[in-house]
């Protein structure tokens, strides 16, 4: 017997939530078929004709079930096999076929808040706040973290499904983590699809603790960081001698596209990316060398070496990585004459 979880992003607007169901097999299978699902209790149908279709793209290990049992990731296609409109896994798909030339890599830093019940876990009953940003980035102590047995339990999870995250830490507010997955070596468009299998595997985890996980970009209003979703991007150019200039391009090319690259990057950014507590306002666009205040972070690292790889610090917790990944391909292209 073999138990998987399809597991699949839902038509939700304007953010989509991560969906699963369980199909159990009587015997082992070399390769998971297509299976339907009801697309009118997840915004993808309408109730008269309403069944999608479930197609795998990546297949991990449960380490919640253990033993042979599968995760197995899914885009959603409609009945006729065309993709459907909520699928945004395929024009990403489309572009790193398209230019496999290009070598692009890609990590992300996954920032999320964890809730228990109504507030975020950390602060005080009763309305009252916690003592203000300073200490909790990187805490240690009951009295400066909390979650982190959640959180240990998620990173094994994680190891032992195979998904590459390379660290966690606690972050700037109470209750606030990251975890961060792939860069060098995994292609951009894996490295999203580890993003989702990450993000399903902290809400699993986090319901045996009780406690929830949320990825809005300003969970607390005030003086309190929001959450963001950070992605680090190179490309064969970027890495080799010289690269620098070439990140330079591609970074004049977004500061065209700041409209274009937003609209991409999660609900809510302009509540978050207001020039305050690490970020650069959303209708500007700044770059500098390890300048976590600008749009754009060049590591020192980068710097240095005269290449590597760059940070976008723009988009949201909420964002979907397959549009962010799609938004820095299209401009890295621009940038290319392409």
């Amino acid at each position: 017997m073999l138990i998987a979880e399809y597991i699949w992003v839902d038509g939700g607007s304007p953010t989509s939530r991560v969906r699963s169901k369980t199909r159990v097999f009587k015997d082992a299978v070399s390769s998971f078929p297509d299976w339907s699902f009801d697309g009118s209790s997840t915004g993808q149908a309408e109730g008269d004709s309403s069944d999608c279709v479930l197609s795998p793209v990546r297949v991990i290990c449960d380490p919640i079930r253990g033993g042979s049992h599968k995760l197995v990731l899914c885009q959603v296609m409609n009945v006729d096999g065309t993709p459907h409109s909520s699928n945004t896994r395929v024009g990403l798909e489309a572009l790193i076929r398209g230019n496999s030339d290009l070598g692009a890599w890609g990590g992300f830093e996954q920032e999320y808040t964890l809730f228990e019940g109504s507030k975020p876990l950390g602060f005080p009953s009763e309305r009252r706040f916690p003592p203000a940003q300073g200490p909790y980035y990187c805490g240690v102590g009951a009295d400066e973290v909390s979650g982190r047995d959640l959180v240990e339990e998620h990173m094994m999870n994680c190891l032992d499904a195979g998904i590459p995250i390379t660290g966690v830490n606690a972050e700037v507010m109470p209750g606030q983590w990251e975890f961060q997955v792939g860069g060098p070596d995994y292609c951009i468009l894996e490295s999203s699809d580890y993003v989702w299998l990450a993000r399903w595997l902290l809400y699993r985890v986090g319901e045996d603790f009780d406690l929830s996980a949320t990825l809005d970009p300003k969970p607390v209003p005030g003086d309190w960081n929001g959450a963001g979703m950070h992605v680090n991007f190179s490309t064969v150019q970027t890495r080799a001698e010289g690269g620098l200039e070439v990140i330079e391009r591609i970074l004049k090319e977004m500061s065209c596209r700041i409209k274009e690259h937003l609209d991409s990057y999660g609900d809510g950014y302009e509540i978050r990316l207001t020039g305050k507590h690490e970020t650069c306002r959303y209708d500007e666009f700044m770059w500098g060398v390890s300048d976590r205040t600008a749009s754009v972070r060049i590591p020192l690292q980068t710097q240095s070496d005269g290449c590597g790889y760059f940070e976008d610090r723009r988009p949201n917790a909420n964002a979907d990585p397959y549009m962010v990944s799609e938004q820095l391909m299209i401009s890295t292209l621009k940038s290319l004459g392409k």
